[in-house]
């Protein structure tokens, strides 16, 4: 990595949704699967909106909650990982808009990168090495290392413990409610890049700022703190 700066803040993105445009793939194999296990599709995108942002442990309580404590999560969680990753294989899984760009900038000026995700870390790793992205990140924390999953705070506490960063001033790059909550909860700048969910009041109330792409978040950070 570059040398940092450390008089700019840190900025620590979550993956899913952010960097790669994985959760549109993910609600795509939940809709292939949803009658193999009994799931009616009238209803199903909002258990999947519900777990967007959150580990495979929370999920299965999401839905163990919504479709019933017998809900062979287990089996379901392994099908949409061979599905997912058998048309990832095949299709690629393509990196978000700007997302290079971004990475690439803040590297050179200066800033320390960090990522935040709710994936477990092998497959963070496999999937950033695919797309020749995972050394832009000074520091990596993977869902399987927290005990408590987003909308809890630790994640991102232990993504400013490991870039050395308080976390006022960090930013946290998200798409998910469950996300944002986090990085307000852990005392960070939430930044809201939406994807599948829409910005809400809530999420105006928590954010430092919400930007349509990733490009415009850059030119915010070129126009705050320029080289």
């Amino acid at each position: 990595m570059n040398t940092t700066n450390p008089q700019r803040p840190a900025l620590i993105f979550d993956m899913d949704g952010v960097i790669l445009d994985t959760e549109f793939l993910v609600r795509r194999c939940w809709h292939m699967l949803a009658a193999e296990y009994g799931l009616h599709a009238d209803d199903l995108d909002p258990v999947f909106l519900a777990t967007v942002g959150t580990t495979r442990v929370y999920t299965g309580e999401i839905m163990r909650a919504h479709y019933g404590a017998d809900f062979p999560y287990e089996q379901f969680d392994r099908h949409v990982s061979r599905t997912f990753h058998a048309i990832a294989d095949t299709e690629g899984i393509p990196v978000k808009p700007g997302a290079r760009e971004l990475l690439a900038w803040a590297g050179q000026a200066g800033f320390r990168i960090g990522l935040a995700s709710s994936t477990r870390e092998v497959t963070i790793r496999r999937e950033l090495e695919h797309e020749n992205l995972y050394h832009c990140f000074d520091h990596i924390v993977g869902g399987d290392r927290i005990a408590r999953s987003k909308p809890y705070p630790d994640i991102y506490e232990a993504a400013c413990r490991g870039l050395d960063v308080p976390p006022q001033d960090a930013f946290a790059i998200e798409d998910s409610y469950n996300g944002i909550r986090a990085a307000a909860a852990a005392g960070m700048r939430p930044v809201m890049v939406p994807d599948l969910l829409p910005p809400t009041d809530e999420m105006r109330a928590l954010c430092h700022g919400i930007f349509p792409d990733l490009t415009a978040f850059r030119g915010f950070l070129a126009q705050q703190f320029p080289s």
